[in-house]
């Protein structure tokens, strides 16, 4: 009967759980964010034209509100780091080699790609678990309010940790992904994932036809 009990204890404790981690994780935007003076940002590039126009939105938004800034981007991605230093400088008016005693403020991060162009979906599997141990490091380090990300499947690992964070109640990140602006009929992998999972608080899109056929997607404009 003890053995019984126990048993039934245990159950109890891992449904409830359970249950408490599948609330916090479908708790809708507007329960998890709240307005702070300042924003703790996590931006997820991919590469090539999905980097130039996450920049371009990010050149759009308050440095002061949206701070401190963390930028992830692929081991194998230098061209983003590059890019993100310069809008970084841009955006303080430095230049040459800046003012040394002035730590910058935000961070640039590596994950691992989740799957590089041309790489076979047996060994993607590998690669990709890889990329969501170091994006589970990421995101639980740095804590951010908001993630934001578009393009390939680097944001992925992360967003899915992102709501990790979530399920164990820590912290709920905002999660706002943007498709591209090259999408102007259907959603790219990435985005279907997203959005038939519903595993983003807010999908942006920048055309006008992309609602009528994902009317849950948010309509932003083009920001390029």
């Amino acid at each position: 009967l003890r053995s019984s009990m126990l048993q039934l204890i245990l159950v109890l404790c891992a449904l409830n759980a359970a249950l408490g981690a599948i609330r916090n994780v479908m708790r809708p935007l507007r329960s998890v964010w709240r307005v702070k003076p300042r924003v703790s940002t996590l931006v997820v590039l991919g590469s090539g034209g999905h980097t130039s126009e996450m920049m371009a939105m990010m050149s759009q938004l308050s440095q002061d509100k949206y701070a401190p800034r963390s930028y992830v981007v692929a081991r194998t991605d230098s061209m983003s780091e590059r890019k993100v230093r310069a809008h970084e400088d841009a955006a303080r008016g430095v230049v040459g080699d800046g003012d040394a005693s002035a730590p910058p403020p935000y961070v640039v991060l590596r994950v691992g790609r989740a799957r590089e162009v041309g790489q076979s979906w047996l060994s993607s599997a590998w690669t990709t678990a890889l990329a969501f141990v170091d994006a589970m490091w990421i995101v639980f380090s740095v804590k951010p309010d908001v993630i934001m990300c578009n393009g390939p499947g680097t944001c992925v690992p992360v967003v899915f940790a992102g709501l990790v964070m979530r399920a164990f109640g820590r912290k709920a990140p905002a999660l706002v992904f943007v498709e591209s602006a090259c999408r102007t009929r259907r959603l790219s992998l990435t985005g279907k994932i997203f959005y038939h999972l519903r595993v983003v608080d807010t999908m942006c899109v920048m055309w006008e036809s992309l609602i009528e056929k994902y009317p849950r997607c948010t309509f932003v404009g083009r920001v390029m």
